[in-house]
């Protein structure tokens, strides 16, 4: 009885075991490793999160803001300046005009709502599809300039993944095909 006690204490895995271990985890670290280092495939849905909370930020702000002449609108540029956000985020004293501008407003304060074209340029991935100015009208959908809701738009975002973020024309915004 005392040496099937002992027996049971002393056992332990052998060399080959051992060894075997080592390898199927040498040979994980050097297929995973590589995902977990690059950013590849990965940006790209960053930039369409982003760009789908810039565009319902701007929704919200249409239906909850009723003064006449705001412009609610997110600028997207394609190509080498690609890029997105609204032309400015300060309704309180930059005037209707400001609204309504061809531009992104580039403060730190927009970082949520904007992209630069410095981001897409470092990170390789340009915007192929969807130029222009979303507006929103009062009832959150994109603005056609008759105050319909007969618009709908895509935006395409490539890079390793090609990615799309739709805003159909009854105003819901989503990633889609």
């Amino acid at each position: 009885m005392r040496n099937s006690l002992q027996a049971k204490h002393t056992l332990g895995f052998t060399l080959v075991e051992l060894i075997v271990v080592i390898l199927l985890l040498g040979i994980l670290t050097v297929l995973v490793a590589p995902r977990f280092q690059s950013k590849g495939s990965v940006v790209e849905y960053t930039y369409q999160s982003r760009l789908i909370s810039a565009l319902r930020t701007m929704q919200q702000r249409a239906m909850n803001d009723t003064r006449a002449g705001y412009c609610f609108q997110v600028n997207v540029f394609t190509g080498s300046n690609s890029s997105f956000g609204p032309p400015t985020l300060n309704y309180r004293t930059g005037g209707a005009a400001a609204t309504c501008a061809n531009t992104i407003d580039s403060s730190e304060a927009a970082d949520y709502v904007t992209a630069d074209i410095d981001e897409f340029v470092s990170d390789k991935v340009i915007i192929t599809s969807g130029a222009g100015t979303i507006n929103f009208n009062s009832l959150g959908c994109p603005n056609n300039g008759a105050g319909f809701c007969n618009n709908p738009v895509k935006i395409t975002i490539q890079g390793v993944n090609t990615l799309s973020v739709c805003v159909e024309s009854q105003g819901y915004i989503h990633a889609c095909d």
